[in-house]
């Protein structure tokens, strides 16, 4: 179980109201889909996470997906009721792909919208600059 999926509970609810029902909306986001993990065949290959702070407080709610020597992606802006099936599709797509990259159109609509940052593991990518500078085109596509 070297993948992993990130909920940051302390985000808002959305990027104007901190709860809803008393709880954050981080924290709705992270037991909706703990609801549906318990029950997702691919259980076993990921751990979902609490942390308490990505950073990206403008991004409600936040998400992470990572694993070793794999791009690492954080998405926000995710509604904590109705993002779960995407959350679940994109952890899928991430972890059949070697590299985790995950194309634009093969992306969840959601997840899509709200990317925040794609993060290649260190030594792993040339720059596109160093890239040219070889010679080289660079592959991966566009974000």
């Amino acid at each position: 179980m070297d993948h992993t999926i990130q909920v940051c509970i302390r985000c808002n609810f959305t990027k104007t109201a901190e709860e809803k029902d008393g709880l954050r909306g981080g924290t709705q986001l992270y037991d909706n889909l703990m609801k549906k993990y318990e029950k997702w065949p691919m259980k076993g290959e990921f751990q979902v996470e609490q942390t308490r702070c990505m950073g990206a407080c403008g991004n409600a709610c936040v998400v992470a997906f990572q694993a070793p020597g794999k791009v690492a992606w954080v998405f926000g802006n995710l509604n904590p009721k109705f993002s779960i099936p995407g959350i679940l599709e994109f952890a899928e797509k991430y972890h059949a792909d070697p590299k985790g990259m995950v194309a634009y159109a093969d992306r969840p609509a959601d997840l899509a919208a709200g990317l925040i940052t794609r993060v290649h593991p260190v030594g792993t990518k040339v720059s596109k600059v160093a890239a040219i500078a070889a010679g080289a085109a660079e592959t991966g596509g566009e974000c």
